[in-house]
């Protein structure tokens, strides 16, 4: 085996583009990262891209943009040579890694083999299904309209991406005024939209990370006093759907299997399962105690 790491996306997509692509929606986050960097080399600094290969064959595909979590994707049912030798890599430059995001085995696998090496606690943060959608089912879609967010809307998604990371647990006390900072960039490039009853706003939805032939359906989020009263189905329903007409082949997006309501609910609306991720975070120190929880 050979591990490559590659100096630009170009090199880096030139040898995984294709074998990505194999399971385009399932690798939506790294296809996405690496269209980020291709599109704005300036938007992540150091990014660590590598490959490693068994004689023509890709073994796995690795991006890192820190300190953002290692992403990893391979379709062997088992690499563990291969992941040694991208642990090996990193710890020869001396970069240290945040957490592991991949698919279920292949991300427990990377955790382990890394804190053979590593005074660190790993635990697992999330149990992920990624799903994949290609036709809207228009009965989900309720009484209300979808528009594109502006900057009158500024307060309402500021405070629902503020929210959103606290209900999700990506962020138990998030900076708000970061989340501002996120949301007034972002509104210019009309990728968050809005539902709206009678008027009001009642629920968000935002389009990420587009690929070849897909985008990403994130951010969902519906003020808690608005709940129950089904404003996200429509919302994610009627973005999905625009994201078709709009010349996507699918829409993708990640669901957290601890909440079995809105797996359910995406379902309903056309989303079908494709396989499962999980998210871990590495901290240091610990005396790899916590290793079980990789289990």
């Amino acid at each position: 085996m050979k591990l490559n790491k590659h100096r630009n996306i170009d090199t880096f997509l030139e040898e995984t583009l294709k074998y990505l692509e194999q399971s385009e929606a399932l690798n939506n986050l790294m296809l996405g990262i690496c269209n980020t960097i291709k599109n704005n080399p300036d938007y992540y600094s150091n990014a660590y891209l590598a490959t490693v290969k068994q004689g023509e064959e890709l073994a796995i595909a690795t991006v890192m943009t820190p300190p953002n979590k290692l992403v990893v994707y391979s379709n062997r049912k088992e690499c563990d040579d291969a992941i040694e030798l991208l642990v090996e890599d990193l710890r020869n430059k001396n970069i240290d890694i945040s957490g592991v995001i991949g698919p279920k085995e292949l991300s427990k696998r990377t955790c382990d083999i890394w804190s053979k090496y590593s005074d660190c606690k790993v635990k697992l943060e999330m149990n992920m299904r990624v799903y994949e959608l290609r036709e809207v089912n228009k009965d989900t879609i309720g009484e209300g309209i979808l528009r594109p967010a502006d900057e009158e809307d500024l307060e309402f998604v500021a405070q629902g991406r503020y929210d959103f990371e606290i209900d999700t647990g990506l962020n138990a006390s998030p900076d708000k005024e970061k989340c501002y900072e996120s949301v007034r960039n972002r509104l210019p490039e009309k990728t968050i939209f809005l539902w709206e009853d009678a008027g009001k706003v009642v629920s968000m939805a935002a389009k990420a990370r587009p690929t070849q032939n897909g985008a990403t359906v994130n951010l969902v989020h519906t003020p808690k006093e608005l709940r129950k009263r089904g404003y996200a189905t429509s919302c994610v329903a009627a973005l999905s759907q625009h994201l078709l007409d709009s010349g996507y082949k699918f829409c993708s997006l990640f669901t957290d299997l601890a909440n079995p309501t809105s797996n359910s609910i995406y379902m309903k609306i056309g989303y079908k399962p494709v396989g499962d991720y999980d998210s871990y975070i590495i901290e240091k120190g610990g005396n790899n105690n916590d290793k079980a929880n990789t289990n």
